[in-house]
C-alpha cells in the first residue's frame, strides 16, 4: 500500500451519471489544495455508505478553505450507480471499474485465485502529488467507519 512520501499515482477517472461522465484528474485537483482521496468497494453498499456518509460530514472548511475531495468506488456500473443513488455527498464519487487504480495504490485483497476484495481506503494527498497520510481498514469486512482517524486526517490536511 502507498504510504507518507510516496509519490500519489495520477489517474484520470470517470464519474458515471446519467447524462454521460465527466472525468476527474487527481494531479489537477491537487494542484488546487490538499485532496482527501477515499476507496472504496461499490459491492458492500452499506458499509461503503457509512464511509463516505462520514468523509462528507467532516467541517473540512475549519481545516483548509483549498480542498477536494475525491471518492474513488471499485467494481462494476451497477453497483456504483445504486450505491450512489443511496448517498447525497457534496464530492464526486468516481469509477475505477478494474481496479487498475485500486491495485497500484496497494489495496486490493486477493481471497483466492479468481476473487479479490477492496480494503476501503483513505490517502490524504498534498499539492506536490506525493502522499501525506495513508489509512486502510485492516479487513474489508470491518467497518470503516467506526476506525476512521479524522484527527489524524485533518492533521495531514492542514499539512498538505
Amino acid at each position: 500500500m502507498l504510504d507518507a512520501g510516496d509519490p500519489a499515482l495520477d489517474f484520470d477517472l470517470p464519474r458515471p451519471t446519467a447524462g454521460g461522465s465527466e472525468t476527474y484528474r487527481l494531479s489537477a485537483a491537487a494542484r488546487e489544495g490538499p485532496v482527501v482521496l477515499a476507496f472504496y468497494p461499490v459491492t458492500d453498499t452499506a458499509e461503503s455508505a457509512k464511509l463516505l456518509r462520514e468523509i462528507a460530514s467532516v467541517d473540512w472548511g475549519a481545516v483548509t478553505d483549498r480542498l477536494s475531495v475525491l471518492a474513488v468506488g471499485v467494481g462494476d456500473r451497477a453497483s456504483h450507480d445504486r450505491l450512489a443513488e443511496q448517498v447525497d455527498v457534496p464530492f464526486p464519487l468516481l469509477l475505477d471499474q478494474d481496479g487498475f487504480f485500486a491495485e497500484r495504490y496497494g489495496i486490493l485483497e486477493p481471497l483466492d485465485e479468481r476473487t479479490i476484495r477492496v480494503r476501503p481506503a483513505l490517502f490524504v494527498v498534498g499539492e506536490d502529488c506525493f502522499v501525506r497520510y495513508a489509512w486502510a481498514a485492516g479487513d474489508s469486512a470491518q467497518n470503516p467507519g467506526e476506525d476512521l482517524p479524522l484527527d489524524e486526517i485533518r492533521s495531514a490536511v492542514a499539512s498538505g
